[in-house]
């Protein structure tokens, strides 16, 4: 029996202790939160089994042989150095759990648009019976079903840059990254410092990797390499293959593969994620006729420019899911007809506002700043000559919108920020944002 340490007590920290325990390891929990620690241990949400840490020392570490960190979770360099001197293995949820799976794993990464992709990939293997499982960072930790994951099941993983630090013992079937744009700067050293990141997936997989042609750092990816194919909006350039969109239809070289003329997927965003997911469908055996038919009765995914309602004629989107600016800038590419109240806030990640800012679309009509970082966007705001209000609170920026948005105006929730102001998470903060428009939409 091994001793594990499960860092982080969030929803896949405690997939992994159950996971662990169910194998009869010894498992330690330790979270930074101890109020968390000890509400989530004595909820009954960890089995008995496992045992509290209260620090992190080497006394209690010397018995640790495994450490699983959850996404998220930065190791301090004091904390690192301990941790090299007793040579502890360390993991990532996601680690953990392909270990134990024993069905082929579709990989998804990029900044934007792996959530939308890794639906679309799942639905098109469910329409090919191909008995698919949706998990990793989309929001079902690996560790919560690999237990009834069979061989002959299929497996999509999006894969975020946290769960792409540490890549030992990831092995991906096949793989896909989507595009390359600033985010979690916070976190990173710099924008290169997670583009290399990102690039850990190609090592972690043993068949093919499907890369976007249009952007220049994903396409990069490839240099050098035989195992990669590729997917574009327009034509590839002889030699190259993979994927490509035009005029309604997708092309393999000259051969027409499948109509587009059905789904209801808008955006040039969205034709990437459809090409990305064929992709990894085709090659994980799904037949055409039912990739066509998955993508014609695609929806958008949750907190992803969902409509919310109506109030006085305006229409309110809840785009909570964008929570970087690449994100945010494909949102309002998809209002340029529409005038646009943009609500922008939340926690910090790092990036440059004053370039986003500045080149705003001019049917962006007045921007509401909200959170903690509220007070530095309005700044910025200001600089560039943008109409801006700021609000301390998600729920007073979305009374302010409220009260001067017009008849056939967008209220759109963008944040292009994360939520850990306010809110536990990006699902949290649109959930809260939809029950306001809800609130008041039954009062008019």
């Amino acid at each position: 029996m091994d001793t594990y340490l499960i860092y982080g007590l969030g929803r896949s920290g405690i997939a992994a202790a159950n996971l662990l325990s169910k194998n009869d390891e010894n498992v330690l929990l330790y979270d930074d939160n101890k109020t968390r620690l000890a509400e989530i241990y004595n909820s009954g949400l960890v089995p008995k089994t496992c045992e509290i840490l209260n620090k992190l020392c080497a006394k209690t570490l010397c018995v640790v042989h495994c450490i699983v960190l959850s996404p998220g979770v930065k190791v301090s360099p004091k904390l690192a150095g301990l941790i090299k001197k007793l040579n502890i293995r360390v993991l990532g949820e996601l680690n953990l759990a392909a270990y134990f799976c024993p069905a082929p794993i579709y990989a998804v990464t990029g900044t934007n648009g792996k959530t939308t992709t890794c639906t679309l990939l799942y639905d098109m293997l469910r329409s090919a019976k191909l008995g698919s499982h949706l998990i990793g960072n989309i929001g079902i930790p690996f560790t919560s079903v690999v237990d009834s994951i069979s061989p002959s099941d299929s497996v999509v993983c999006e894969v975020s840059s946290f769960q792409l630090e540490n890549p030992a013992g990831l092995n991906f079937r096949a793989s896909a990254v989507l595009n390359l744009a600033p985010d979690h700067l916070d976190r990173y050293a710099g924008f290169s410092e997670y583009v290399d990141t990102k690039r850990n997936i190609l090592d972690c997989t043993h068949g093919k990797v499907y890369l976007n042609y249009d952007d220049p750092l994903v396409r990069d990816f490839g240099k050098d390499r035989t195992d990669c194919e590729y997917f574009s909006l327009s034509p590839l350039p002889e030699g190259i293959a993979g994927l490509y969109y035009q005029n309604g239809v997708i092309y393999r070289g000259e051969q027409p593969l499948l109509s587009l003329k059905k789904c209801k997927l808008l955006g040039k965003h969205n034709l990437y994620n459809i090409l990305c997911a064929t992709s990894l469908a085709l090659y994980a055996g799904a037949d055409v006729a039912n990739i066509e038919r998955a993508l014609n009765r695609a929806k958008l995914p949750r907190h992803r420019l969902e409509f919310v309602g109506r109030i006085n004629g305006a229409r309110y989107y809840n785009d909570s899911k964008a929570t970087n600016i690449a994100s945010t800038t494909v949102a309002l590419e998809c209002f340029e007809k529409n005038s646009v109240i943009l609500l922008l806030g939340g926690s910090d990640k790092g990036e440059d506002f004053f370039g986003f800012l500045n080149n705003l679309p001019k049917n962006v009509y007045k921007v509401i700043a909200f959170g903690r970082v509220g007070k530095k966007i309005y700044k910025i705001a200001k600089k560039c000559g943008i109409n801006v209000v700021y609000a301390p609170r998600l729920d007073e920026a979305f009374i302010f919108s409220k009260d001067v948005a017009r008849s056939g105006d967008v209220v759109l929730l963008s944040p292009a920020c994360a939520s850990f102001d306010e809110f536990s998470n990006f699902e949290e903060r649109g959930d809260f944002f939809k029950s306001l428009v809800e609130q008041y939409e039954t009062k008019n």
